[in-house]
C-alpha cells in the first residue's frame, strides 16, 4: 500500500514542482523581428519548364534548312493524326502527303508524291498548313522521309532558303558574308584554289565544296574494344565514314580532300550537335594545294572520326543521349549516342590528352 500512495503524491504534485515545463503556446511571448521568408512549392514533376542543356527552352529555334538532306517545296496534301506519346510535353505523330514542286536539295523528284513522318514533342498539338504549299526540311532514315520542319511558303524568305541549301552543310550566312565550319582556324585556305566554287567562307576563302552525285556516304558505329553492360551500347564514340563508287565509271568527290596518297578526313568532315557546328576534332585548316580525291568503279575508301573530342558541346551528366550529324558536303548522317558520364568523360579525357583509346596495336 506505502508504494501506491507513493505513485498517486508523484502524479498529483503541482505544476510548480516541474520548473523547466516547455510552457504551452498560450503562455508564449513572440518578440517581433523577420518574419520567414515564403518559398513557393517546387512543381510535380514533368510540371515545370522544358530544361535542356544550356538552359530552359523558352522559344522554338527558326528552321535551320542548311541542315537538312532534303530541302523542298510542295503542296501539303494529307495530313494524318497519330499515336500520342504518354509524355510531359506528348509526344505528337503525324504522316504528312507532300505533291513536290521545287527540289531545292536532295534526290527526290519534281512532281512525286511522298509521305513523310513527323514527330513533336511539345505542350500543344502542332498545327500544319494543309492544302497550302509549303517548305519542307527533312532526312531519309532506312528509306522513309522524316519531315523535321514543314513552313508555309514565303516569297520573301525562299531565296535565303536556296542559298542556304546551295551551300554544304555546316555552312551558313548570306551572299556579304558566308561561314564555314572552318571559320574560327587562322588557317588560310591556298587563295589560288578555288576549284570552280561559287561561294566562299569569308573567314578563311574556303570554298563551299559539295559531295556531288555518283558516290555514295555511310556512317556507322565502330563497336567498342570493351562492351560494359548498360554503359557504352553505341560505343566509345568512334564512328566509321565510306565513301564508295557503285558506278561502272571514276567519281570525283570534291568535299573529300586528298595530300598525295592521304585522305584528309578530319580536315574534310563537320559535325553538327545542340544547333552548332565544328570542325571534326584534330582539324587544324587546310592552307596547301589539295586534290579531291576520286574513286575507280567499285572502290572504297573508309575514316575514323570520334564527335567525343568536341569541345564546346554539354555533354551530359550521368546517363542520356545526345546526337550528332556527321557531315561531308552535303551528305550526312545523324547518329545518336548514349553517353554515360562515368564512363565517356574518361574517353573524353583521353582523346584531349591524345592518348588512345584502344589496345596498341588494335
Amino acid at each position: 500500500m506505502k508504494s501506491f500512495h507513493l505513485a498517486l503524491a508523484l502524479v498529483f504534485l503541482p505544476t510548480a514542482s516541474f520548473p523547466n515545463k516547455v510552457p504551452t503556446p498560450d503562455r508564449v511571448q513572440i518578440k517581433p523581428g523577420p518574419q520567414p521568408i515564403k518559398v513557393a512549392p517546387r512543381p510535380f514533376p514533368g510540371r515545370g519548364p522544358i530544361r535542356l542543356p544550356g538552359g530552359v527552352q523558352l522559344v522554338k529555334a527558326p528552321p535551320a534548312w542548311s541542315s537538312h538532306q532534303h530541302v523542298f517545296t510542295g503542296t501539303l496534301d494529307k495530313v494524318v493524326a497519330g499515336p500520342v506519346g504518354r509524355s510531359f510535353p506528348p509526344m505528337f505523330t503525324h504522316k504528312l502527303t507532300f505533291t513536290v514542286k521545287e527540289v531545292i536539295r536532295g534526290d527526290i523528284k519534281p512532281g512525286d508524291q511522298v509521305t513523310a513522318s513527323h514527330v513533336a514533342r511539345q505542350r500543344a498539338k502542332p498545327v500544319f498548313p494543309e492544302g497550302k504549299d509549303c517548305v519542307v526540311g527533312g532526312e531519309k532514315s532506312r528509306g522513309s522521309l522524316q519531315a523535321k520542319n514543314v513552313v508555309e511558303f514565303d516569297l520573301k524568305k525562299i531565296d535565303a532558303i536556296r542559298l542556304a541549301c546551295a551551300l554544304p552543310l555546316g555552312w551558313s550566312g548570306d551572299l556579304a558574308k558566308i561561314s564555314s565550319p572552318w571559320a574560327d582556324l587562322p588557317t588560310q585556305w591556298p587563295a589560288n584554289l578555288k576549284e570552280g566554287a561559287k561561294h566562299f567562307c569569308a573567314s578563311t576563302g574556303r570554298p563551299a565544296l559539295g559531295f556531288g552525285s555518283g558516290a555514295s556516304f555511310e556512317v556507322e558505329k565502330v563497336p567498342p574494344e570493351a562492351e560494359i553492360k548498360w554503359t557504352n551500347p553505341d560505343g566509345d564514340g568512334d564512328y566509321k565514314i565510306s565513301v564508295s563508287n557503285p558506278t561502272t565509271q571514276p567519281v570525283t568527290v570534291p568535299a573529300l580532300r586528298r595530300l598525295g596518297e592521304k585522305i584528309l578526313w578530319n580536315e574534310s568532315m563537320a559535325i553538327l550537335c545542340q544547333g552548332k557546328t565544328y570542325p571534326a576534332p584534330g582539324a587544324k585548316g587546310i592552307s596547301f594545294a589539295t586534290v579531291p580525291v576520286m574513286l575507280r568503279p567499285g572502290q572504297k575508301v573508309s575514316g575514323i572520326v570520334n564527335p567525343l573530342a568536341l569541345e564546346g558541346p554539354n555533354w551530359p551528366k550521368g546517363g542520356y543521349r545526345i546526337s550528332f550529324q556527321i557531315c561531308l558536303g552535303e551528305r550526312s548522317s545523324t547518329q545518336s549516342f548514349y553517353y554515360m558520364s562515368r564512363h565517356h568523360d574518361g574517353i573524353r579525357s583521353k582523346l584531349k590528352a591524345g592518348k588512345p583509346i584502344r589496345s596498341l596495336g588494335d
